[in-house]
């Protein structure tokens, strides 16, 4: 092996990799939450519309331009460690072509932006938009690789540490200049400092790595990310289709609106990102030996640990959603809490726990891959009149449906699948015993929070979180439902001191 072999890393125990893998990720989820709340209270709403129209162009683009030949890493590495620095290179590479093509199209044609938004506010921005899109292809793998190359040191201090700089560029150069133009170059000024990040870490795992190309397999790599790429754009179309439709229909004032109404909670997206990978290397063993049975079986107790979690997480939010939204946005962004009501209640559908199923089932992909094309015609045929006649709340509402549709669609392809019947719902009993305690405990706080004054939001949010906590935790632990050993004593202090063992050992 080269010399980079002097640097590898002793490959960590899976446990510490994810613990520090999913610490990383709720830190920049954080972090990218904190600096919207900075941004609202120096810049104006329509000024702020401005900002998530441009960052809303730039990752639809970056997303679609990439193909996910970026994702190709996790495939190909953990196979082919000896050919890291290759596998890099190759997706580099790419990412540096295909950058070009939306630069080269906003420097001379940036009217593409007045089509897209319906308004001149971003063509003045143009060739800063390309090259941020460009910038943001080239360094995109200062996060990415490490995580594949099990670097748990690495991965954790370059994806906490580039997301920080992000947040302190992008936060000084609001306070400083407060124009949309200033942050979008602290953006570009944050992806220079990726790159050479990036190109610093590259050549100190795989010294020289640009001279390892190779034409075959660099058509390997491609093959394999492609198909799946195309797939993956249909995604991310449809999941910004209704934020390009409300701003070009509404302009950039009432689009700052709708953007805070789409807020993400990163805990309840990491909890059910850490489900949907420990289940999936379950249920493709389980596939491989055909015991359908056991996979309706483990899916079933997957969902309810699941919803242990996820449910008393959308209930609070869904009583105190209202004030939390007027707290962390101010007064302004009031009628957003309208739209945030509706855009949570996604998070009832997220218990079918499908996407494991369709990923060991190859055929369920065709299936699945027909249900997103119709549900993106769908939606966009039914966006231009939804928003003329019943404005950005008709939006949210057919965005969330369609995407109900489709989650429903799945899951009852991947129901019949796996032969799952009537009686399965037996599986599901304790889940039912959840939703209800959640259901009792949320009338309840949200009986007592409307005794308290509307402009005491803190005590009213703390007035939620203690009752639903009172009656939501004590039935909890002594009904024994799915979960209720976490919250003993000895778990609790038995998970304090692996992690504290595992932070030594990565440390030494």
């Amino acid at each position: 092996m080269n010399a980079s072999s002097d640097v590898v890393p002793k490959q960590p125990r899976l446990s510490v990799q994810a613990f520090w893998l999913t610490f990383s990720k709720l830190i920049t989820a954080l972090l990218n939450i904190a600096l919207p709340i900075l941004l609202v209270r120096l810049m104006s709403q329509a000024e702020y519309g401005v900002f998530k129209q441009a960052f809303l162009f730039t990752g639809t683009a970056t997303n679609v331009a990439n193909l996910g030949v970026s994702m190709s890493a996790f495939y190909f590495i953990p196979r082919h460690p000896e050919r890291g620095g290759q596998v890099a290179f190759n997706i580099l590479l790419y990412n540096m072509v295909a950058g070009w093509v939306p630069l080269i199209v906003l420097s001379f044609y940036p009217q593409v932006l007045r089509m897209l938004f319906k308004t001149d506010e971003l063509i003045p921005l143009a060739f800063l938009l390309g090259l941020l899109v460009f910038l943001t292809m080239t360094a995109s793998l200062v996060q990415n690789l490490p995580s594949a190359l099990e670097d748990v040191r690495y991965s954790t201090v370059l994806i906490v540490g580039t997301q920080l700089a992000k947040v302190i560029m992008m936060a000084a150069a609001v306070l400083l200049f407060h124009t949309v133009k200033s942050l979008i170059i602290a953006a570009v000024l944050n992806q220079l400092l990726n790159g050479a990040l990036l190109y610093w870490y590259l050549n100190l795992r795989f010294p020289r790595f640009w001279t390892q190309f190779e034409w075959k397999a660099f058509r390997e790599q491609l093959a394999y990310a492609l198909p799946y790429g195309a797939v993956g754009i249909i995604w991310v179309i449809q999941k910004d289709l209704d934020n390009y439709f409300v701003s070009a229909s509404l302009g950039p004032r009432d689009y700052a609106i709708y953007a805070v109404g789409w807020l993400e909670i990163p805990l309840i997206s990491l909890f059910l990102e850490s489900v949907v990978v420990v289940l999936t290397v379950r249920v493709s063993k389980l596939q491989k030996e055909d015991r359908k049975e056991d996979i309706i079986r483990t899916t079933a107790a997957a969902a309810t640990r699941l919803s242990a979690i996820q449910l008393p997480i959308y209930t609070f939010l869904l009583v105190a959603g209202h004030d939390l939204i007027v707290l962390l946005y101010t007064k302004i962004y009031e009628p957003s809490a309208r739209i945030f009501a509706v855009t949570i209640t996604l998070l009832l559908f997220t218990f079918f726990l499908s996407e494991p199923i369709v990923r060991a089932y190859a055929h369920l992909r065709n299936i699945v891959l027909g249900i997103k094309i119709f549900n993106f015609v769908l939606l966009f045929c039914a966006l231009f009149p939804v928003i003329h006649y019943f404005g950005m709340m008709g939006a949210a509402v057919v965005a969330v449906a369609i995407q109900i549709c489709e989650r429903v669609l799945t899951a009852f392809a991947a129901a019949k699948t796996v032969n799952a019947r009537f009686r399965h719902l037996a599986l599901y009993y304790d889940l039912f015993k959840i939703m209800a305690l959640t259901a009792a405990a949320g009338f309840f706080s949200y009986t007592v929070r409307n005794f308290i004054s509307p402009a005491l939001l803190v005590p009213r949010i703390s007035a939620v979180a203690i009752c639903f906590a009172l009656l939501y935790l004590p039935p909890f632990y002594f009904m024994r439902l799915p979960g209720w050993e976490v919250m003993s004593t000895q778990r609790v202090h038995s998970f304090v001191r692996a992690r504290l063992a595992g932070m030594r050992g990565t440390t030494a």
